[in-house]
């Protein structure tokens, strides 16, 4: 983890100490700090950028050599096989210093810059797509957990109407304007809604949980959240062309193409395989000879050298077999691609048709919380009257819970579903 990664998720997680609380982005920004995917996705990038630098080192660079070479014991080379017995002095050796520098070898070590220039892109798309997806995942979990505990609340506020229900029908039973069905009918409705507060509290437990896994936090600790609901404008956006941008934004795609275009290169580093090597070196050495040797050779000298030879271990049958691998990679590779082309298509549309669905199912659940609450008033008052029966009331009750509760959830899901939709057409999330 970086040192701004790690001063981002500290601030966060202290964040509930503070009046103001969580708030979605910075939630995300924490969750993204403390992934291991993304950790593990960033550190592919790291090693796949230092691989990509080392490859066009080689490309260009001059290599050197030393060595130094002695012979302490038995006939020496360096002074006509004299034998020695156990002599060693520095003076005895021979020290080589050479330098190499490749100037042509057919290619090939293009072809491997190429290659790692395509895998240091696939991982930073790689990368891109790790922080999308936690950063969605911690979206999700953010309003999931408001919306389980503002369940929760509702479930607390019905349990509350329940019991006052039932307190009406008993004193109403006791004055001889209820019967005993209505009585213990309202009593079942109370028992049914305490069954509902256990439910919602597991609910807002598991989403706490999922809270807190994201940023390594105690399972169970409490987390304060700042959110503005407000749905905002109801304008859907254009699908088409955002389709289109998400084929060039989506790193999915760009990574299948990535490998596409690898697997292109190695059909062509297969091919080099069955080709004639030419090679050109500029090549300079310097030695120093052991004394006494007698020696004349140029020293230093130096060289450039051609050299055209079959690839090694050639046979004919193994390169064949190696370009017919290639080009089964390729068409795998093609197909890759292919298959995450269709995917962003089916992403993008159906993360549209969420949306459109839960904007106009958000409208039409307002306006059912409205009359929803002015019905269970009204039955209210005429159960306090008499004029009602347990029934209807419990009717009208669950009908208000039922409108509460899916205008608590239309709410929370246009906010996770515009971010859903966000990541099928590849914008940043973070």
């Amino acid at each position: 983890m970086t040192f701004t990664a790690a001063l981002a998720l500290l601030s966060v997680l202290a964040a509930p100490l503070r009046a103001e609380g969580l708030t979605v982005s910075s939630y995300t920004a924490a969750a993204l700090a403390s992934s291991p995917e993304v950790r593990s996705a960033e550190d592919a990038y790291r090693a796949a950028d230092a691989a990509l630098k080392g490859q066009a080192a080689a490309l260009v660079l001059p290599t050197l050599s030393f060595s130094f070479t002695e012979y302490p014991y038995g006939h020496d080379p360096f002074r006509s096989y004299r034998y020695n017995h156990g002599r060693f002095a520095v003076r005895e050796g021979q020290a080589v210093t050479a330098a190499n520098w490749n100037l042509f070898n057919s290619f090939e070590d293009l072809q491997k810059t190429r290659a790692a220039a395509m895998a240091r892109r696939a991982a930073k798309n790689a990368w891109t797509a790790a922080r999308q997806d936690r950063a969605f995942a911690a979206i999700n979990a953010f309003y999931d957990l408001d919306a389980k505990t503002e369940l929760l609340g509702v479930a607390q506020q019905n349990l509350t109407d329940q019991k006052r229900q039932y307190d009406q029908s008993l004193d109403l039973y006791k004055n001889g304007m209820k019967s005993l069905a209505d009585l213990l009918k309202s009593e079942t409705d109370w028992r049914s809604s305490e069954l509902r507060i256990i439910a919602a509290e597991a609910e807002r437990k598991r989403s706490l949980v999922a809270f807190n896994a994201l940023l390594d936090r105690g399972a169970f600790d409490e987390a304060a959240l700042t959110l503005d609901l407000k749905a905002g404008a109801t304008d859907l956006p254009l699908v088409e062309p955002d389709f289109v941008r998400a084929l060039d934004a989506r790193p999915e795609v760009a990574e299948a193409r990535e490998d596409l275009a690898r697997a292109r290169v190695a059909v062509q580093q297969a091919m080099q395989g069955i080709l004639p090597n030419l090679k050109v070196d500029a090549t300079w050495t310097k030695t120093r000879y052991a004394a006494g040797s007698g020696t004349t050779f140029p020293n230093p000298n130096h060289q450039i050298g051609l050299a055209l030879t079959l690839p090694i271990g050639f046979n004919g049958f193994t390169q064949a077999f190696g370009v017919s691998a290639a080009k089964a990679r390729l068409r795998r590779s093609e197909a890759a691609r292919d298959a995450a082309l269709r995917t962003v298509k089916t992403e993008v549309y159906g993360a549209y048709i969420n949306l459109e669905k839960v904007s106009r199912s958000y409208t039409v659940a307002v306006l059912k919380e409205e009359i929803a609450a002015k019905s269970f008033e009204l039955v209210e008052r005429q159960y306090r009257q008499g004029a009602a029966d347990a029934i209807r009331m419990n009717q009208a009750q669950n009908d208000y819970l039922s409108a509460r509760v899916e205008r608590a959830l239309a709410l929370r899901d246009i906010f996770i579903d515009r971010a859903r939709y966000r990541r099928a057409v590849g914008d940043p999330l973070w």
